[in-house]
């Protein structure tokens, strides 16, 4: 008899524990009641207040890059003599048309709204003829690196939109080149041809420099946006090289004329890409 029973209640257990599973199953596919919403959906929100990068931002290290437009107004320096012996200053907008600066910043995102960093930069400047600087048929290049620290205040760091502003100080280094062909007296009343090869280097502090942007959030790493920069600074050294090749006579050695200081302002405007923490 017991034998017999065993099948039976085997297929009994069976039956039972399946309805149960069932039944759970069931309970767990209807629709929540309004109290069950709401708990879960406060479970939820505790769970994304407790966590500081989701309820607050992001922190972490980030990298941006932009590509700008540049402009000057002061001097590249004062008092210096020109090659017709009289007392000359050179002004950033006799000097140059427009520069191109790609500029880098590397840094951290110490909390959602500070960031701490450096940027550096580099410019292809645009020069113009003038008689000082690029006397008329010389070939003339110049370029400027600049760097620094720089601190930063992020106003909305979770928003589609971050507008921030940020100030630095830094270093500039101005470097020129400039070639061709003039004439070199070597007697009185007689010249001769001669090429010239000059380079220079000015360089000095950058005072303040002021940026201003916005984060336009393009996905969770990448953002777009505009920048902005003003700098204060001053060229106060220069250093460099002159070689003048004389026909019929040879090579020789020249000098660099005593200036002033250069105080001068620079301004950017440009389209910046950032990686963002994540």
């Amino acid at each position: 008899m017991s034998t017999m029973n065993s099948p039976f209640r085997w297929t009994l257990s069976l039956t039972v524990a399946l309805g149960v599973a069932t039944s759970a199953w069931a309970q767990d596919s209807e629709p929540l009641t309004e109290t069950e919403t709401e708990t879960r959906t406060e479970t939820r929100t505790t769970t994304v207040a407790t966590d500081p990068m989701r309820a607050h931002g992001r922190i972490g290290p980030e990298f941006a890059v932009s590509g700008n437009v540049g402009l000057g107004a002061g001097y590249v320096y004062k008092d210096g003599l020109s090659s017709a012996g009289t007392v000359e200053s050179l002004k950033i907008t006799d000097s140059a048309k427009v520069s191109i600066p790609v500029i880098v910043e590397v840094g951290f995102r110490a909390t959602p709204r500070f960031y701490l960093g450096v940027w550096g930069s580099w410019e292809k400047v645009f020069t113009k003829e003038n008689p000082l600087s690029c006397p008329t048929g010389f070939d003339c290049s110049t370029q400027q690196w600049r760097f620094g620290p720089e601190v930063r205040y992020h106003l909305s760091p979770m928003g589609g939109f971050d507008p921030w502003i940020g100030l630095g100080v830094g270093l500039e280094f101005l470097k020129s080149h400039v070639q061709g062909t003039t004439q070199v007296p070597v007697a009185p009343g007689v010249v001769v041809p001669a090429e010239v090869d000059t380079r220079v280097t000015d360089k000095g502090p950058t005072f303040a420099r002021l940026t201003l942007g916005g984060d336009i959030r393009v996905t969770r790493a990448f953002s777009v946006g505009p920048i902005i920069t003003a700098s204060i600074g001053s060229y106060t050294v220069r250093t460099g090289t002159q070689t003048l090749n004389i026909t019929g006579v040879g090579e020789r050695p020249g000098t660099l004329a005593r200036v002033d200081d250069g105080f001068h302002g620079l301004f950017t405007v440009g389209l910046r890409l950032a990686i963002l923490p994540l």
